[in-house]
């Protein structure tokens, strides 16, 4: 997609605790995330930090923090060879409801389309969704947190379809790797990483609106079972951090 001219805009806002995303655009992006079409990443604050640190030099990421600071979970959904970018596009920002989000940018040029939308409570942007839409290139991102923005036509830039899965490999090249069984689970799950080096330290279970639920400490045993029987049901993110400071990112079903 052509760079598309964007006005700049700036917010100085304060920080707060994360909020939901809307449950449309997630379940779009469950509808989607697993087609071969398609990059899909769930970054939680800490995996993002992990790779700005590893990764500093990369253009893409300073653009990130400079743009968007206090990031407390972020979602990206991009192809950039596909058939029907403008219908996934429409389909999309259909989603984004007018009472629950407000337009802070909407771009045409042509067949190219940029919009985004935020939302925000005592003044203070807790959401952000970023939407690309082209004939054959799409892009949706979600970010939750209490966002200090920045430039705005450096945050679309930065997330073409192209860019967009650049940096997904990015981050997934330097996260850790690690299991869970059984998933779907009952509330009690293994937990098994190799790393003798560099041992496992903390479990943070996030859930699907961006928000931390639990946070355990680990033995820094390879294998390990934790108890999450006092969660309802439904899909989390267990995030599991290392002794060095490592992240890794799974997604987990609980089912009581």
């Amino acid at each position: 997609m052509k760079q598309i001219f964007l006005f700049p805009l700036a917010f100085a806002l304060a920080t707060t605790f994360l909020h939901a995303q809307s449950d449309a655009l997630f379940g779009f992006i469950q509808e989607h995330k697993n087609d071969k079409s398609f990059t899909y990443a769930f970054l939680s604050k800490d995996l993002v930090e992990v790779v700005a640190q590893n990764d500093i030099k990369d253009e893409d990421w300073k653009k990130m923090q400079q743009v968007v600071k206090n990031i407390g979970s972020l979602s990206i959904l991009a192809a950039d060879s596909i058939q029907d970018g403008l219908l996934l596009y429409r389909e999309a920002r259909s989603l984004v409801q007018a009472g629950e989000f407000e337009e802070l940018l909407a771009v045409r040029d042509g067949h190219d389309n940029v919009r985004i939308w935020v939302k925000s409570e005592s003044n203070v942007v807790t959401d952000l969704v970023l939407l690309v839409g082209s004939p054959d290139e799409f892009v949706l991102v979600c970010f939750a947190g209490a966002l200090e923005l920045g430039n705005i036509h450096d945050l679309a830039a930065l997330f073409e379809a192209g860019e967009a899965e650049q940096m997904v490999q990015r981050t997934q090249a330097l996260s850790i790797d690690f299991s869970i069984s059984p998933n779907p689970g009952n509330g009690l799950f293994t937990l098994a990483y190799s790393d003798e080096m560099d041992p496992p330290a903390m479990l943070t279970v996030i859930d699907q609106n961006g928000r931390q639920v639990s946070a355990l400490s680990l033995s820094g045993d390879s294998s390990e079972e934790v108890s999450l029987r006092e969660l309802p049901s439904g899909l989390y993110w267990f995030q599991l951090k290392t002794a060095a400071g490592k992240v890794g990112v799974r997604q987990v079903q609980n089912v009581r």
